[in-house]
């Protein structure tokens, strides 16, 4: 049975509070994937690399028939880059979406010998009602970070080749998004901050496993003695550090790499929210030039234009196929216009 909506069909919730997922949202480079390593040492739980292509599939349930769904999702390379393979037959007895869904994570769990399944997919952030539609049971933990310093990761990363403008706007509208879900469900969203995360590992860790229902496991914090080995060359770069132990140090790095100019914006876009996380704005910053943001939002095409090229160099089947799915769910109109962020 479903309940239909103008946008998409979300199947009728189950009661199934015991396996309820979770998943590890916020903006990108703010430590989600610091935070996944981590829990991934615990001993029952399992959470993929990143798998944005689970919302595409949501986003066209009722619209596109499940066999259709299942067809893609058997093919899917960024299944194959969670370190596994399936094939159709694996997905026998899915008759909707979640289905789908539900088994290529208990699959993984399989694998891996856990029993609790996780997803760390930054970007979910923005369809957390989605997924509450669906798993009504789900928590959600929201890593934040100093806008500052996301954007330095940001513009510095050769993934998201984003400038100063865009990467605040996209920390500014993943935060709001964040904020609107624990509105919405106060109880099943935790938000922590990766300056904790770094600092006070073991009481932020505590506190992760205390809102999932879990034991604390003194593992999570070993985890950089296997944190890089299943990472791609396309990622390898940018999760460098998963391989360290926490660095304070690196909490205050964006003031060395930032230049004055560019602070000055990401406060002007971000500072009411990020001082309500406790982030402090600088002094005596230079005032924002409207011209700086024109030029800012000509150069995003380049940056677009690396960020293409950066995927057809290192994950190109990935790209490809990420395009072909999204053209056979009615879809590639809609993503085209979220791409600046």
């Amino acid at each position: 049975m479903t309940t239909t909506s103008p946008e998409h069909t979300t199947e009728t919730p189950r009661d199934d509070t015991a396996q309820a997922p979770f998943f590890i949202v916020g903006c990108a480079r703010t430590g989600t994937t610091l935070l996944r390593t981590m829990l991934n040492h615990h001993p029952r739980v399992a959470v993929p690399l990143e798998s944005i292509f689970l919302i595409d599939y949501l986003r066209a349930d009722g619209r596109v028939p499940v066999a259709t769904m299942r067809e893609l999702m058997a093919g899917e390379v960024a299944i194959e880059e969670w370190g596994m393979t399936i094939s159709y037959s694996d997905l026998d007895g899915c008759q909707t979406t979640r289905d789908l869904i539900d088994r290529i994570h208990e699959l993984y769990m399989t694998e891996h010998g856990k029993d609790i399944w996780g997803q760390k997919t930054p970007r979910f952030i923005r369809h957390g009602a989605l997924f509450k539609q669906v798993y009504p049971n789900a928590k959600f933990i929201h890593v934040l970070r100093d806008p500052r310093a996301t954007v330095n990761s940001l513009i510095r990363s050769n993934v998201h080749n984003s400038n100063p403008y865009f990467a605040a706007k996209r920390w500014l509208k993943d935060v709001r998004a964040g904020q609107d879900l624990k509105a919405a469900y106060p109880d099943d969203v935790l938000e922590i901050r990766y300056e904790d995360l770094v600092t006070n590992t073991e009481q932020t860790l505590r506190r992760v496993t205390d809102f999932l229902g879990l034991d604390y496991a003194a593992e999570m914090l070993t985890y950089y003695e296997t944190g890089q080995a299943e990472y791609s060359d396309f990622n390898k770069k940018i999760q460098a550090r998963l391989v360290q132990p926490p660095n304070p140090d690196r909490i205050h790095a964006w003031k060395k790499s930032l230049t004055p100019q560019q602070i000055a914006l990401v406060e002007h876009i971000c500072g009411e929210t990020m001082q309500a996380f406790g982030y402090t704005p600088e002094p005596d910053l230079p005032p924002v030039s409207t011209h700086y943001i024109r030029m800012l939002k000509l150069q995003r095409f380049v940056g677009l234009t690396k960020q293409i090229l950066h995927y057809l160099t290192t994950r190109r089947r990935y790209f490809l196929q990420a395009i072909a799915r999204k053209r056979k769910l009615g879809l590639i109109t809609t993503d085209i216009k979220e791409v600046n962020y």
